[in-house]
């Protein structure tokens, strides 16, 4: 199974169904998974216009589709920009909701639970789930997240180390609470619930960014592969960086008294191999060398150090070194997040230059390192 991702923008005010239709042209409307939005409405409360998202989607289309709105600002001047995606094979799309949370689930038939046989392959997409009270702590909404998104992996047969992308969305990701950063909040929740899995084939590719509001979203994509031998699951690192995971403490933020200072669990990349093709999944990366932040004062030259890394990460060569074919990898989507909005012509300028032609959005989002200008993800096949 494989997907292609269609990038278009969408005007604040044309927030209906037609407004939605407009969008959604010339994609193939059957073959839809999910859509992830970016953007504010300063006017209108996140769960608000989140609900108001899904219900133009749904009236659009016919149907429930998992929505994803990631609330940061898009640059250069506003509005909402969608990241659509679409299956480009025949695999079979069996959307479902439960207790609120759209899903897809691709090849995997129509059995329920965690006995029933999904067949070869299957691709779950989770739209991002959001704290109900983004008021709460990071720790409280970080749970709740978490159980929600546990329970809809465990009805469609899936466990937690079947992620293999999640995208993580925190509000005020650099602020602090009673002497904890919220950041490093969040990794602490995100380790208690990940010590219930064995990450054998290594634990997802991930984003972790800063968000308006103060509230916490996931959405992730989970995979797995049964009745063959052959590995399929491939997690990438990269020998310019250490990997996050074991961080050493110097670099993790948390000043309050019983300080745990949990690592964040993700890889650089995960690559899976379908039966429809490859895909590459690049984590947000930074202008991070070993396990430190360069260049701190130049947006310009975190974003070229930026580009250096994921090159890097995703060459043949190093694809090579952690057991994966020498697969010649095409860019479908990059998603730049910049802290400072008067970086982005620089940031832009930079991006183009290493991708024409390649459809990027931009948005304004905190890195989780206050020194940090620049954050980079995107999705290969």
């Amino acid at each position: 199974m494989g997907f292609k991702i269609y990038s278009s923008t969408l005007d604040i005010c044309d927030l209906n169904s037609d407004g939605i239709g407009k969008l959604l042209q010339g994609v193939p409307s059957g073959r839809i998974c999910g859509i992830v939005f970016y953007g504010v409405d300063e006017r209108v409360e996140y769960h608000a216009l989140l609900s108001r998202l899904k219900s133009a989607v749904c009236r659009s289309l016919g149907r429930r589709t998992p929505v994803t709105l990631v609330p940061q600002y898009l640059l250069p001047k506003g509005g909402l920009s969608a990241d659509i995606y679409a299956l480009d094979d025949t695999s079979d799309i069996t959307i479902r909701e439960r207790d609120g949370i759209c899903y897809g689930l691709l090849g995997g038939g129509e059995g329920e639970g965690e006995g029933k046989d999904k067949g070869e392959e299957s691709l779950l997409f989770i739209e991002g789930i959001p704290a109900s009270d983004f008021t709460q702590s990071v720790g409280v909404q970080s749970q709740e997240v978490f159980e929600r998104l546990d329970a809809t992996l465990a009805e469609c047969g899936f466990a937690v180390d079947d992620i293999v992308r999640q995208w993580n969305y925190i509000g005020n990701i650099v602020g602090e609470r009673d002497g904890k950063q919220r950041y490093q909040e969040f990794n602490d929740a995100r380790t208690r619930y990940y010590a219930k899995a064995a990450w054998n084939n290594g634990y997802p590719a991930a984003t972790g960014i800063g968000a308006s509001y103060e509230g916490i979203i996931v959405g992730c994509i989970a995979f797995k592969k049964s009745g063959t031998c052959a590995k399929a699951i491939y997690p990438i690192d990269n020998p310019l960086q250490v990997a996050a995971h074991v961080y050493s403490k110097s670099v993790l933020i948390d000043n309050a008294a019983d300080a745990v200072k949990s690592t964040p669990k993700f890889e650089r990349a995960k690559l899976i191999e379908t039966s429809h093709g490859v895909c590459c999944f690049v984590s947000g990366t930074a202008a991070i060398r070993g396990e430190q932040s360069e260049d701190a004062s130049s947006a310009r030259l975190q974003t070229i150090k930026t580009i250096e890394n994921i090159e890097h990460l995703v060459s043949p060569e190093n694809l090579v070194r952690y057991g994966c074919a020498p697969h010649e990898l095409k860019y479908t989507q990059l998603q730049a997040f910049i802290k400072r909005a008067e970086d982005y012509d620089e940031v832009r300028a930079v991006v183009e230059q290493a991708y024409p032609q390649l459809p990027v959005v931009y948005t304004i989002a905190d890195v989780c390192r206050k020194e940090l200008l620049v954050e980079i993800e995107g999705i290969l096949i």
